[in-house]
Order: C-alpha cells, then sequence, then structure tokens
C-alpha cells in the first residue's frame, strides 16, 4: 500500500528525477520526470504537488477511485483531452527526436549520403517513441502506429531542415490524441516485478545517457587560450596523445599548484592547455621540440625526420611498417603544428590592422 507520507517524502527529495511515480509504480512516469528533469525543469514536479493524492488512490486501487474510473469509461468512449498532456508529448517528442537528430554531425551529412538519409529518416521514430511514451502514462494508453504517422507527416519539412522535429512532434501529438488515445482497461493491475521494473528502466536510461554523450561528444568544442574553438571529437584523440595524459599524476600535482596561485577561473584556462586539445604539445613531442620552436625550425625538423623515417630508405622487411607509421605520425605532427602556426598568424594579422585602424581614428578624430 502507498504511503502518503513517503510519496511527498519522495516527491520532496528525488521528485526531479520522478523518484516518487517509481515508488507509486508509474514507470513511464517516472522516465519522462529523469529525462526532462522534473517534467520539464520542474514545472510537472510542482504539478504534482495537488495531484499526488489522486496516484496514491490509483496506486492503492482504491474501491471509490476504481468505481469512479469505471464510469468515466462507461460514459465517454475515450479520454478527455488534456492541454498539460498534450503539451508534454510536443515537448518529449520534440526532444527525444532532437536528441537523435544531434548525434549525427552537420558535416557528416552534408559529406555523406546516408548520414543525410539518417538524419532525415531516424528522427521522425524517435519523435514517435517520445510522444507515445507520454501518450501511455496511466490511465491512457495508445499504440504506436497513430504517433509513428504524424511523425512522418513532418517529413517534408525536415526534407528542407533535418533539425525541423517540430512540425512532425505536434502533427504526431495531434493525431494520437484525435486517432489514437483509449483508456487503458488495465491501469489497475498490480505492479511488475521491482526486479523487471529496474532492467528496463535501466536498459531505457543507458540508451538515452549513450544518445545524450553522443550528441555532447559530436557537438561540443573546447576554446583554447588563444581563442581557437575545437570540436571535442578531435579534442578527446588528442589529449590521449598529449604528454599531460602520459604523465597523470604529476599534471595533477601541476594543476593544484596553479590553483593555490591563480584561483579557480584561470585554472580552467591551464587544464584546457594541458589537456592538449589541438594536438600541439604531441607534435612537438613527435618532432623532439620545444614550445618555442619557430616555423623554420619545425621544417627543417620536420625534413630531418621525414628523410630518417622514409620507408623506402627501410630494407628489412620487418622494420619497414615500423617506419611508416612513424612517417605517418611526422607528417601528421608537422601539418597539425603548420596549420595552428597559420591560424595565429591570421589572427595577429588581423590583430594588427585592428590596432592600425584604431590609431587611425585617433589620429582623425584628433
Amino acid at each position: 500500500m502507498a504511503n502518503i507520507v513517503i510519496t511527498y517524502f519522495l516527491w520532496l527529495i528525488g521528485g526531479w528525477f520522478g523518484l516518487h511515480h517509481f515508488y507509486l509504480g508509474r514507470d513511464r512516469h517516472a522516465f519522462i520526470w529523469w529525462t526532462t528533469w522534473g517534467g520539464f525543469f520542474g514545472l510537472g514536479w510542482f504539478r504534482d504537488l495537488w495531484r499526488i493524492p489522486e496516484y496514491i488512490h490509483a496506486a492503492n486501487r482504491d474501491h471509490g477511485y476504481l468505481e469512479e474510473y469505471k464510469q468515466r469509461v462507461r460514459y465517454y468512449k475515450t479520454p478527455d483531452f488534456g492541454v498539460v498532456r498534450f503539451a508534454g508529448e510536443i515537448i518529449v517528442g520534440f526532444t527525444f527526436g532532437l536528441i537523435v537528430r544531434s548525434t549525427i554531425p552537420e558535416d557528416f551529412v552534408e559529406e555523406s549520403a546516408i548520414c543525410w538519409f539518417l538524419a532525415t529518416f531516424v528522427p521522425p521514430c524517435a519523435v514517435a517513441i517520445g510522444v507515445h511514451l507520454v501518450a501511455n502514462v496511466q490511465p491512457h494508453v495508445a499504440s504506436m502506429k497513430w504517433p509513428l504517422i504524424g511523425a512522418y507527416i513532418g517529413l517534408p519539412w525536415l526534407l528542407y531542415d533535418s533539425q525541423n522535429l517540430i512540425y512532425s512532434s505536434l502533427i504526431s501529438a495531434v493525431l494520437v490524441n484525435w486517432k489514437g488515445k483509449q483508456w487503458d482497461l488495465e491501469a489497475h493491475r498490480p505492479k511488475r516485478g521491482f526486479c523487471k521494473r529496474i532492467s528496463i528502466l535501466s536498459a531505457c536510461g543507458t540508451i538515452y545517457l549513450i544518445l545524450w554523450g553522443g550528441s555532447i561528444y559530436f557537438n561540443a568544442s573546447i576554446t583554447t587560450r588563444d581563442g581557437e574553438s575545437i570540436p571535442l571529437r578531435e579534442a578527446i584523440p588528442n589529449f590521449f596523445n598529449s604528454p599531460a595524459w602520459a604523465d597523470t599524476k604529476e599534471t595533477f600535482k601541476q594543476i593544484y599548484d596553479y590553483y593555490k596561485i591563480h584561483g579557480f577561473s584561470k585554472m580552467y584556462e591551464e587544464i584546457v592547455e594541458k589537456l592538449d586539445p589541438t594536438g600541439e604539445a604531441n607534435a612537438l613531442k613527435v618532432l623532439e621540440l620545444d614550445e618555442n620552436a619557430t616555423e623554420k625550425e619545425i621544417k627543417s625538423r620536420y625534413k630531418e625526420l621525414a628523410k630518417k623515417y622514409h620507408p623506402d630508405r627501410q630494407k628489412d622487411p620487418s622494420k619497414k611498417k615500423e617506419a611508416e607509421d612513424k612517417f605517418v605520425e611526422i607528417q601528421k605532427a608537422y601539418e597539425t603544428l603548420s596549420s595552428i602556426k597559420n591560424k595565429r598568424s591570421e589572427r595577429n594579422q588581423k590583430s594588427r590592422k585592428g590596432t592600425e585602424y584604431d590609431q587611425d581614428n585617433w589620429r582623425y578624430k584628433s
């Protein structure tokens, strides 16, 4: 039997993550709250404040509540239209679709027909899943048919812009409310076993987190001390090749010492620098140069090492593969450093032009 005190306590300490809904056996409701931070950043969580008594009656299968529910099913063929549920279907459907779409980078879509197909035709399915999830919160039930049809009716807008998922979400929600929803005649059956419920929610939660991780990996970026923005998917491989990763313990000590002297705000810049998002530190290490190396020194060192490790110079077949790998590594290091030097040179030129413009403008005003 669900207890009202325990329910409100769980609502207070873990309501944003749907803990009270899980306690009451409302697993779909709990998952929606977890994925949307309490029902769209706490709005649903706050609404539960006065909805909890009804949820408890449903969970306990109170005689009075069940009789009232049977009368509603008898007098109304389908559930009434609810503004809150309708809005929830649109928001959750749009959110799920957008997360799936974000796992496919825009540059991949532009370069690959397969990625374009996936970016256009897979997100509507995620939209339909989100709409279907909200539509099936007790005591309503709906099949996947109408949300899916509605989501793909919005396909023409996606062909124009693959991120324009709001129409798919809106049409999907309209169709499920118009044609798809029914009363759940088994809504008040006993809850499934605890282990089974945990397993299902854990699996769904893992998939959701993987999608979020992919979205962040492909879309986030890191800004270096020079103001250069490096995509996270490029920065992470560079980090694992960086001297900082090789000397992790010493790096943490250096960062802590830097924090004690310069404070937290400067510590972030130092962390980014240590992570080597541009790959500069590793490239210098490969070419056996220090950070003050000039462009001339970099070019000279590259020629020297390229000549030394050129595969054609190796007669021994066992050493030829090793030389090829080293040669490729040297070429990549040189290209990385050349690109960084060119970008810095361009920024310096722009900076000088801006300074000259300011000086000329000052003379004019004088």
